[in-house]
């Protein structure tokens, strides 16, 4: 049986397409605007890419570069950039960037693959009151698609980071495939898809088998602020650390630590494991923190502990005011390829670009694992072999909109 296809839009550096290619997709074709993202796509991966702006790209573009004819195309895989929706960001319900998802359907529409996949950040689902999801998946209803949304949490799949994701997943209805399937259960831990939220508490006991910082970045040689290390000095200690060095020989690559400034070195010292900005002097904060009241931004510079489960890599965690994105032991944020561990990239796996376009191809990436876990799911569907459909995937904080299965509710 030939492996199925693959088509990744907004592929940036090609965390999705990673874990297509890990579950055995052929992966016909990749695009994104960035000359950079093609740089390390094209370094890492196989199949076609296209450094393109999408709202210029035709199927007619897609099919051809992709090799496939229209009704062909196995998976169609979309994460258009999330700034626009995520709660980091600004929320500028107008950003043209939120309007991509137009782009997405266009080219399905003539395309026709099998199932589409788009993944983004949870502030989707209140972007707007909803409107957005909603549209996207009426989109997809009036595209001749079923269609049903999740958050997934990519911990759950073995990624060493609290990241959630929503995840849309939509089939050609002719292939008889009911909304709600394809979105694998949890291989890490006991809770089910729905059980955890973002932005809640989550127990110890919840949390119990995810991997840890330890467990993931714990065997990376130190490295100062401003430099760069280029051999392990030591031997992987865990089965994660392993999995992410097999193949390798002592060269260790993109271990590199941004340049900080002599005070927020000095900030750094004086925090211990999970310590943040509010266990400092007042007199070492910055001038613009001094006046913050104490429950606000409780993770600037706070640092990671080596027990603890990661937080959501984003394209600043270069800078410790960002967020939980400093050493648990160094003076310093973790390094390119720290972060890029967290996202599930193996070592092997070579950023290029400038050092500015490395941290925002890590940043902006799709958790490997993650994608892995969705693409193994989704071929078990596409040869017939279907695993649960979704069960209330929002019953801890309900979607007024969204069904028992993930769907509209305005559809069967």
């Amino acid at each position: 049986m030939s492996p199925p296809t693959a088509v990744d839009l907004f592929c940036g550096a090609g965390g999705a397409s990673l874990g297509l290619v890990d579950e055995g997709y052929d992966l016909r074709l990749a695009a994104d605007i960035s000359p950079a993202c093609g740089l390390t796509h094209t370094a890492n991966l196989p199949g076609e890419f296209l450094v393109d702006d999408l709202r210029e790209v035709d199927a007619d573009k897609v099919l051809a570069t992709a090799g496939v004819a229209p009704g062909e195309l196995d998976l169609l895989f979309a994460g258009p950039p999330c700034q626009g929706f995520s709660i980091i960001g600004a929320r500028v319900i107008w950003d043209e960037r939120n309007n991509l998802f137009r782009e997405i359907l266009k080219i399905a529409q003539d395309v026709k693959p099998r199932c589409i996949l788009i993944e983004n950040v949870p502030g989707l689902v209140n972007l707007a009151k909803g409107a957005y999801l909603q549209a996207i998946l009426a989109g997809l209803h009036d595209t001749g698609y079923e269609a049903a949304c999740a958050e997934l949490l990519a911990a759950q799949y073995g990624a060493p980071q609290m990241r959630w994701r929503l995840v849309i997943i939509a089939w050609r209805r002719d292939l008889g495939m009911p909304a709600g399937y394809g979105f694998p259960q949890p291989t890490v831990g006991s809770q089910a898809i729905g059980d955890l939220r973002p932005n809640v508490t989550i127990t110890p006991g919840q949390l119990a088998g995810f991997v840890t910082t330890r467990a993931a970045i714990a065997d990376l040689p130190a490295v100062a602020s401003g430099e760069q290390v280029t051999i392990y000095t030591g031997p992987p200690a865990s089965a994660y650390q392993q999995a992410m060095r097999h193949g390798l020989g002592n060269e260790l690559f993109n271990h590199y630590a941004a340049r900080l400034s002599a005070a927020n070195v000095a900030r750094l010292a004086r925090l211990a494991p999970g310590q943040d900005w509010r266990d400092l002097p007042n007199e070492m904060l910055p001038a613009g923190m001094q006046r913050a009241l104490r429950k606000d931004h409780t993770r600037r510079y706070r640092r990671m502990t080596w027990e603890g489960i990661p937080r959501a890599v984003i394209t600043r965690f270069r800078d410790p005011k960002s967020g939980e994105y400093t050493h648990p032991d160094q003076d310093r944020t973790i390094s390119i390829r720290e972060a890029a561990r967290l996202q599930g990239f193996p070592d092997r796996f070579i950023f290029h670009g400038d050092r500015s376009s490395q941290y925002d191809q890590v940043g902006n990436a799709v958790p490997v694992q993650l994608a892995q876990a969705i693409a193994r799911e989704v071929r078990h569907c596409l040869d017939g072999r279907p695993g649960g459909r979704l069960n209330d995937p929002f019953r801890r904080r309900p979607v007024p909109f969204i069904g028992t299965h993930g769907q509209l509710t305005s559809q069967n």
